[in-house]
This record gives C-alpha cells, structure tokens and sequence, in this order.
C-alpha cells in the first residue's frame, strides 16, 4: 500500500520559528506528497513566508481556531492520503524524522499513532519528550525530558500517548475517531485523541530514531495567552482535570467533581508545602474551571468507541518510581542550573572555596550554651513571666489564637477596632509550647542572647570567613547595651524584634542570592517564607523599625534586581496583619500611633544624642571618670567599625554605616515622640504620656556595628594586629559587658499565669459573667489623689488583650456608661452612705479590686471601701485588696458569658497568609519537594515567580 503523506504545518504568529521548520521539511530524506499550511496568525507574515517558500496550499483560519477545527480543515484537503503528519510552526524536523516514522509503521501495522522524539531547540541532543502518559494521580507526565541523549532510551515504543508536534496520524483511523474532540482544553487534545485510539484497540508509539527540534512555546508561555485560554500552568492542570471527568468511570468523575473545589484548595496547600506558590491560583482557577463547566465534560464521554476498559491502559501509565525518579532528576537539573547561573551573574561569592569551620566546629555550641548560663536569673521558675513589660498570656492556645486579628477588645465597656498586630506574633509564638502559651517567652527570655549570637554568627559570616571573628562581632552584638537593657527590663516586644534581627537580615540574604546560593526554587521559596514570618516579628513587635526595614528591602531589590519576583512576596504576611490597624489610625488621624510599642507602655531614660552611638543606655556600676560602664561597653566595637571604612571593602562598609546612621536617626527622632501610657489589667497607673522606645532601632545600629567590627578585623592581613585588635576587644568590650549582664538584677518574676483573684477566676470558668472594677490611686505632689478606674471581664486581661488602638482611643470613650461609671467611683470613694446598689447592678460588677500599694492613698481607699454597705471584703490577694459586691446583677450571675464572634473575613485572610507562609517555611526532603507530575514536559523546572 502506499504511504502517501500529507504534512500539516500549524503557524501562528512566529515567522523566525515558521521558517526553520520549513527550511527542515524541504530538507527531508523523504518529502511527504503533499504539504498543507494552516495559518491561524493575526498578520500575513507567516502567509508571506510560505508562499516564498514555495507551498501553494496555504489555508487561512481563524487565530481562535482550536487543533479540533485546524485538523478538520486539513483533513478535508489531504484527500486520499494515508498519513497525517502534524508539524508545530515551532517544531522542525530532523532530516530522517519522516523516513523513521513511515519505517515504524510498515513493522506494525495496528499503529495509528507515531510520535518522534522531541530533543531541544537549541541543543538536539537533549531529549524534551519521548511519550507521554499520566501518573496515579492523573497528572500530566512526561517519560523522559532534559536528559542527554545517549540512547538509553530507545527501547521505548508503546506509550499512552504523544504530543501532536511531528505526531504520524492514520487518516483512516482520524476519520474512525472523529478526529480530535473540539471541548478538550488545548493540551489535552493530544493526550485524548492518543487514548481514544488506544481504547479503540490500536497502537500508539514513539520512534526514537525520529527526531524534531521543538521550542515548546505555548509550554513555555511564549504565545499569548489566547493560545492555551489561560496560563501555561492551569493549563497543564485543565487538562488534567478534563481527562479525569471524561476517562473515569461515571460514578467516580462525578465523585471527583462534586470534591473538585475541595480537591483544589487542598492541592493549592500541598503546593505551599512543595515549595510551589507559584501554581496556586493556578491549582485553584482550574478546579473552579472544571467544577462549572461539567456538562462539556460530560458531553465529551459521549460517542467515543471503547473497545477496551480504561484501567486496561494502566500498564501504560507512569509508577510512583518513574515519578520520583524523575523529580529527583529534575532537582538536579534545577540545582546545576541555579550554580551555574550564579557563576554567571556573580552571585556565588559567598561559597566558599577553601572550606571554614561551621557554628558548631568552631564552637557555636558551647558558647551559645554560656549565654544561657549567665541568663541564669531569667530560668523559668513557673510557667509565666512578669515584670514592668510583661504579663501572662492566655493559658489556651486557642483562646490566644481567638484574639488575634479581631474587630471587638474585650476591655473596658467593649472596643470595637482591630486587634494589635503584635497578637499575631504571640500566637506564633505561643503555639511552640501551646500547652502553655506564656512558658513561651519565658523561655525566649533565657535563651534569647544565644539565639541572637547564633543568628548574627551567621549574619557577619556574609562578610567575614574567620570563624573566631564571626564569633567576637556575634558576642558583640548579643551584649549590645540595648538589647541588655531590653531584657533586664522585660520589655517582651523589643527582646523579640532583636532576637530575630539577625535572622532576618541572614534570611533576605539568601532571597536576594547573597553569601550563598540557593540550590533550587524550593529552598529560595523557603527563604521568602522565613523572612517574611521574621518580617512580622520584627515589625509587629517594634513597628518603628518598619520604615527602616523597608529600605533595606528596598535597597537588595536595586541591587539585585533579579531576585526582585523574590523579594516583593518578603512584607506581605506584615501587610497583611498591619493592613487593619493602618486604615483605623489613618482613619482617626493618628498617623504617629503606628509607631507606638505594643504591649505594656513603659518609661525610657532620656540620654544625650551622641550617646545612641555606644548603645543608647547607661546600666551597671558608677565608676570615676568614665560614669557609668554600661555606656562605654560598647565603644571599642564602634572604634572597630569606624576603621572598616579604611578597609579594602571600603565601599560596603560605608553604605553600611548609611544605613547604620539612618537608623540611628530614627530612633533618636522616635525618642522625641511621646505616646498614650494608658494599661489595661495591670496594677500600673492608667494615664500619661511615655517616650517612644528606640531600642530596636538602636539594636538595628548595633547589628551594622557588630558586622563591620568583623570586617575591620577579617580585612587584616597581620595575623599579630588581628590577635591584638581581638584580645583588645574581648578585654575592653565583651569581658565588661558578660560581667554587668550577670551583675545586674533584672526586673522580672514568674507566676502561675493568672491575672486576677482566684475566686473571680473560678466563677469566670464556671460561667459568670460578672466584671470585675479595679481601682487604683494616684497621690500627687499638691496633696490631691486622683483614681483610675477599670472595668475587667472575670477571666482577666492578659497580654494579648493589650491594644493601642485602645489606648489611643480612650480620650474619645465618652458617653453614659463612661459617666455612669464616673459617678460609681465617686460614690464608692466618698463612701457617703449613698445608695451605690443600682449603679453597681446595672454595670454588672461582681468585685471590685484595690492593686498593692504600699501608700497612705490606698489605704484611705481601703477604708472607705470597707464602709461601703452593698460590699463585702474578701480579703488581701496575691493581686490586692478585693471586695465582694453583696448583691450582684443576678441576671450576669446566673447566664454564661455570651461570645461574641471572633471570626471576620479579616482574620481569615490574615489567618490564611500566615497560615501559608508557615506551610512553605517549613522543611522538606529532596525526595519530596516535587509533586506527582511535576517532573513532566509540562513543568518548567526553573519555574521562577
């Protein structure tokens, strides 16, 4: 029989690609007897080009056609031909690709299908794909892509399917089949046609000895989107989803579709895990797509010949072995190219070629162990620290989860305004030891100088290989005075932000390819995540640092503009949680508000400007001439960091001292700032005014010191200066700072975690509703007193309750309640024998709480309090003096407290983005860091943002 040939070239909109794949067609050892051109382009370039070639036959579609109605058309006009054979505009053949392919077939005459081997445009001896077929899970796959060709593989003949570029088609089995299916998404036409001819009971194979050059445009995304109907991407994933709702059986497609969004949403998930946040909204558009348009699908199962059962195809489709083995073959690829590439744009400088001891050969260990040794007076003697900055938290986890990203504060009378974004950061946390939150910072609180040393270790090892230096500049900035300061003072929000400083500066480093190269899209993706969860304790805990943070991210993204796709996912999480708070102090014209510290207001020692360049504050022993040693300690680090700028790397340390110094502004101008002092549920004083605290900021400026010490000292070429400069250091810096770090009395003790009266707990757990009022007195230096008064749910305020949109909105809290509770406190001062028995019903208080103090103020309180006829005295608690109200609103009493709804679209988008973040944070094997079907022709394996 002769096998006469039709060639069909399919253009559309790539004259350069059209070209050479025509120049490879007139180059054929066997021409075919007729070629047809189909020109579905927008413009007549490619039109022009054929007819210059010489082809006649040119018809000319639609650039919306779809293959079903390009093949329909050629069909028509290839008469009695035997064979179809399907060229790309981006596919040309090799010279034997066309004698190879009819060879294949006279052998075996039950082939319909002949596909060739696909070797890269660029490089033939590449092999891009040599068969296709699905995996367990029905994605997409592809048998062999991106290996060299040393015919390892041309053993190959019957497969599941094959692309339609260079694919031989039997005309009669075309007309037999109906040709392709005009409802199938575009790239699962080619993998439909192939099983419906399977199904039908021919054969469909791969020729190794057939080769074409294919680009893979659409695959590449280098078509317009109108090519494929959407991207690349949920394209793959389209197709997928279709095979899956035409090819199973009925009641397992429907299954499958009514679990569709589902399946979606949760393989987006798996996406996160995999390192792939990429495909999300593409895992997540396709599952809609396929859910909503269920009765195409369904009338695509309609009308095609089976001979055959699908799962009789089961042997044709790729094992979990094949899959694994080619993801692993893929990472390699991936991690070969990401070396090379960093080669070539000079990113590889932090690798080093002579290997330097690690954190733990060079003793990290050990010496991150002594930090906690001198951290001695912060060992957690129960599960809660407190102090002038701290209270317990919530002891349920999920309690503390509840408050954060909420619209209504249970404080006061009930406020209505977003939670701080400071909660979100002591849900996270909390969750590492959720069994009981609080125990959380206090264990930060102990380990927190090793933590800080162990990441500025790394840190300074960007600019600095000896690890002994590494070691001095990480131990300078672990007893930086402000983050001493800090912790002595228990000022939880700044130990956080420090403690992680160093580790986000180590995690934008490696976004933005810095000191060391990322192997592979996962682990950059995993940096992104780590930045920006350290994105969100730094800022969330010191918002004044977040200008700061800003430019430093803005700063890598000029430098390294490449990683930019990278680096602008890093502030997204704190967009997210900050985004609320933002608009509510916009809104209320209170711009300065979003610097304010979070947590517990406190006081800071006012110090003269040039004093912010030896670490900000004065602590430890007065000696003579010198004053205090706390504010010299620091000194020889600076002197150090002043002489990187005469170093050979002359022009990074001076842009980080710009950057030092612009930090250092901003918090000498936030030390200038005064905010709101008010407090809820403490025994302090609920009114004033405090100074803004720059100890972040300063910290930041004492991280830039710390590394350029180690510059200065890693620069030195004589061993003898570099020994007597260190020596110098430790003898003059760290030895002082050690000793008035474990010298010194830190203002923190440990609880039990409860923040009221036992007896005011224990009905809160059981129900009651009831408030419990705090009052506190205030002596002032003209003899007046004046009384804070508070009003608190049962269960107490704890850390997280915490809000300064709160705080900056008491002045504006007026109105009937405010006064109702005005003339209470007056009236249970004065204890004047009034009538208070109304006023206390109607405001629901149960108890009425007198803090500790040791002042004539509050035992006039005390008094008056016990001549009140409607209370009765309790007695001195662990919290104060309390009072029981006699007959209270039984009504409270009586009914459980109605929970309010701490769900809002709000919280769950917060919720969701960190949700996410923590998902690609989080580690991965190599074995697992690609998903089934990834590792097919339909997945780019530098896929990048």
């Amino acid at each position: 029989m002769m096998q006469s040939v039709t060639a069909v070239v399919i253009a559309h909109d790539e004259p350069d690609y059209f070209a050479a794949t025509l120049a490879a067609l007139k180059n054929q050892s066997r021409l075919p007897e007729q070629v047809v051109i189909v020109d579905t382009s927008n413009d007549d370039r490619c039109e022009q080009l054929a007819k210059a070639a010489g082809f006649k036959q040119i018809l000319k579609l639609s650039p919306k056609s779809n293959l079903a109605k390009i093949t329909a058309a050629a069909r028509e006009v290839a008469g009695e031909s035997r064979w179809l054979w399907l060229l790309h505009d981006d596919s040309a053949p090799l010279t034997d690709a066309l004698k190879n392919l009819l060879l294949a077939t006279e052998v075996s005459p039950s082939v319909v299908i002949a596909g060739p081997k696909q070797v890269e445009w660029s490089d033939n001896r590449v092999v891009m794909q040599q068969g296709l077929t699905l995996t367990p899970f029905g994605d997409l796959f592809s048998l062999v892509r991106g290996e060299l060709d040393q015919g390892q593989h041309d053993d190959t003949d019957d497969v599941l399917a094959v692309g339609t570029a260079g694919a031989l088609i039997r005309v009669d089995a075309f007309d037999q089949l109906g040709g392709f299916d005009h409802r199938a998404p575009a790239l699962a036409a080619d993998f439909d046609f192939s099983i419906r001819a399977r199904l039908a009971g021919f054969r469909v194979i791969v020729v190794p000895t057939a080769k074409i050059a294919h680009a893979g445009l659409s695959l590449a995304g280098a078509r317009p989107r109108r090519w494929l109907k959407t991207s690349p991407k949920a394209a793959r994933r389209r197709a997928a989803i279709h095979l899956r709702l035409v090819y199973s059986a009925l009641p397992a497609a429907l299954l499958f579709w009514l679990f569709l969004p589902l399946i979606g949403l949760l393989r987006a998930v798996w996406r996160i895990i995999a390192k792939r946040p990429d495909r999300i909204l593409s895992e997540i558009s396709a599952a809609l797509w396929g859910f909503f348009s269920l009765p195409v699908r369904l009338a695509s199962r309609r009308g095609k010949p089976r001979q055959i059962p699908f799962k009789k195809l089961r042997s044709l489709r790729a094992d979990w072995d094949s899959v694994r083995a080619s993801a692993r073959s893929q990472l390699d690829s991936e991690q070969s190219r990401a070396t090379l590439e960093a080669f070539a744009n000079g990113t590889l400088e932090g690798t080093d070629l002579k290997p330097s001891p690690g954190f733990v050969a060079s003793g990290g260990l050990w010496i991150g162990a002594l930090l906690v040794a001198v951290s001695w007076a912060f060992w957690p003697t129960n599960v809660a620290l407190v102090g002038p900055g701290a209270m317990p938290l919530n002891g349920s986890w999920l309690e503390l989860f509840a408050r954060a990203g909420t619209s209504y504060q249970e404080i006061g009378f009930g406020f209505y305004g977003p939670s701080d974004p400071f909660a979100w950061v002591l849900v996270l946390l909390g969750a590492l030891t959720f069994w009981a939150p609080s125990l959380s910072i206090a264990i930060v609180f102990l380990l927190a100088k090793a933590i800080a040393f162990a990441g500025a270790w790394r840190f300074i090892g960007l600019v600095a290989e000896s690890a002994v230096v590494r070691t001095l500049a990480a131990l300078a900035f672990a007893f930086w005075p402000a983050f001493t300061v800090a912790q002595l003072e228990a000022r939880v929000p700044a130990v956080l932000a420090i403690t992680a400083l160093p580790w986000l500066g180590l995690a934008l480093a490696r976004v933005a390819a810095i000191g060391k190269v990322t192997k592979s899209t996962q682990q950059t993706w995993s940096w992104v995540a780590v930045a920006g969860l350290l994105f969100v304790v730094v800022g969330a805990s010191a918002p004044s640092t977040i200008p700061v943070l800003l430019i430093s991210l803005a700063v890598l993204a000029g430098i390294r503009i490449r990683r930019f796709g990278y680096l602008v996912w890093v502030p997204l999480p704190l967009a997210a949680v900050f985004g609320p708070t933002i608009l509510w102090q916009l809104q209320n014209l209170n711009p300065l508000a979003l610097l304010a510290d979070p947590g517990l207001p406190q006081a800071t020692a006012a110090v003269e400007p040039w004093q912010f360049l030896l670490g900000g504050f004065r602590h430890g022993a007065e000696l003579p001439l010198i004053g205090q040693v706390g504010l010299w300690v620091a000194a020889p680090v600076v002197a150090l960091a002043l002489a990187a700028t005469l170093s050979t790397r002359w022009a990074l340390s001076s842009t980080i001292w710009l950057f030092a110094l612009v930090a250092l502004s901003g918090a000498w101008l936030l030390s200038q700032v005064e905010f709101v002092a008010s407090v809820s549920g403490t025994s302090q004083a609920a009114d004033g005014y405090v100074a803004g605290s720059p100890l972040a900021l300063i910290a930041i400026f004492g991280l830039c010191v710390a590394t350029l010490a180690g510059v200065t000292l890693d620069q030195l070429n004589s061993v003898v200066a570099r020994r007597w400069l260190a020596g110098g250091l430790v003898l003059a810096s760290l030895v002082p700072a050690l000793a008035l770090y474990t010298a010194s009395v830190p203002q923190v003790s440990f609880t039990d975690g409860r923040v009221v009266p036992s007896i005011v707990a224990a009905e809160a757990q059981q129900g009651v509703a009831l408030k419990l009022l705090v009052l506190n007195p205030t002596a002032h230096e003209d003899g007046t007193v004046s009384y804070s008064a508070e009003l608190v749910s049962g269960r107490g305020v704890y850390f997280e309750n915490q809000s300064i949109n709160y705080r900056f909105s008491l002045a504006e809290q007026k109105g009937e309640a405010v006064d109702e509770l005005t003339g209470l406190v007056g009236g249970l001062v004065a204890a004047n024998n009034s009538d208070l028995q109304a006023d206390l019903f109607d405001a629901g208080i149960g108890y009425i709480l007198v803090p500790p103090a040791d002042t004539a103020a509050r035992g006039d309180l005390a008094i008056s309090l016990n001549s009140v006829k409607e209370l009765e005295a309790v007695g001195e608690t662990d919290f104060g003096g309390l009072w029981r109200v006699a007959e209270p609103n039984t009504t409270l009493k009586n009914e459980p407290v109605t929970e309010s709804n701490l769900w809002s679209i709000t919280k769950g988008a917060q919720a969701a983005v960190l949700a996410a973040f923590v998902l690609l944070a989080l580690p991965t094997s190599t074995n697992r860091r690609r998903v089934a079907g990834e590792s097919s022709i339909f997945v780019e394996a530098g896929d990048d943002n």
